[in-house]
């Protein structure tokens, strides 16, 4: 189980490689401007949960209701950081 971190948006490629990486058993968090990924189809195909911090999402204009992704609090960042063993940043 990893932990994946998305810290930039869709134009950035490394994030996609990264998204694409993923196996069962990781999660995937979008922060800071990797939370326009939300907005992107590509999370359709993800093979992993993924998650927003709800912070950076409002911050960039969204609504909670806007798009159909699971926010999480920095709190919730942390128990995750421990609950995986691995991580990919």
């Amino acid at each position: 189980m990893a932990l994946i971190l998305i810290k930039y948006g869709p134009d950035h490629p490394a994030e996609g490689v990264k998204l694409s990486s993923a196996r069962e058993g990781d999660c995937a968090v979008l922060v800071q401007n990797g939370v326009y990924w939300a907005a992107c189809d590509a999370l359709k195909d993800a093979k992993c949960p993924v998650y927003a911090i709800k912070d950076d999402f409002l911050a960039r204009g969204y609504e909670e209701e806007q798009l159909d992704i699971e926010l999480i609090d920095y709190d919730a960042l942390v128990e995750l950081i421990e609950r995986n063993e691995g991580f990919l940043g």
